[in-house]
């Protein structure tokens, strides 16, 4: 089952002279019959075997992993943003403005719409207000940490915040008895 190749090589009595594509062939069939001679077979390469690993608890874990499945066992819940813009608002105003904390509250924060409400005790602290709302947002996003901050609401002077609750159906007046 040995392959015999007769080839026409330079020096073997031949007088044809190989050039190119002939040249090529014969250099691959003597690399390929030296590479059988010496025991250099061409293999498949081994394929992998995917190893399973049962996890029974004891390996090591990163902190966040761990006090994240604290959290979910324990149903804890993170503190909310907002409580966090409230608590640092004169902070907050004052990496603002440094008179801003003096004149200014706020009032409230409402996490679903990332909208802070703040009261100024003037008209004219209204107006700056609302002229540095962008510098709000941005100081209030970077002093939280998070993207909470997505608006601010100036509300009128001396005012409190209106309710967020549904609107309510009007009273009904009561019927008046008519006297005959």
């Amino acid at each position: 089952m040995t392959e015999q190749t007769t080839t026409n090589q330079p020096g073997s009595g031949d007088t044809s002279e190989l050039s190119g594509v002939d040249l090529a062939r014969v250099a691959l069939q003597q690399v390929r019959l030296a590479a059988r001679n010496n025991g250099g077979e061409a293999r498949a390469p081994r394929r992998r075997r995917a190893t399973t690993v049962k996890r029974d608890g004891r390996e090591p874990a990163g902190f966040a992993a761990v006090l994240q499945g604290l959290m979910a066992d324990r149903a804890w819940e993170l503190p909310a943003d907002g409580g966090s813009v409230l608590d640092r608002w004169p902070d907050i105003a004052a990496a603002v403005a440094p008179q801003l904390p003096h004149h200014v509250t706020a009032v409230a924060f409402h996490p679903e719409t990332g909208q802070l409400d703040l009261r100024p005790d003037s008209p004219a602290y209204a107006t700056q207000l609302r002229l540095i709302t962008a510098r709000i947002v941005f100081t209030a996003k970077e002093a939280a940490g998070t993207e909470a901050v997505r608006t601010v609401r100036v509300l009128p002077q001396g005012s409190a915040p209106a309710p967020r609750t549904a609107p309510e159906a009007p009273a009904v007046a009561p019927e008046t008895r008519r006297r005959r």
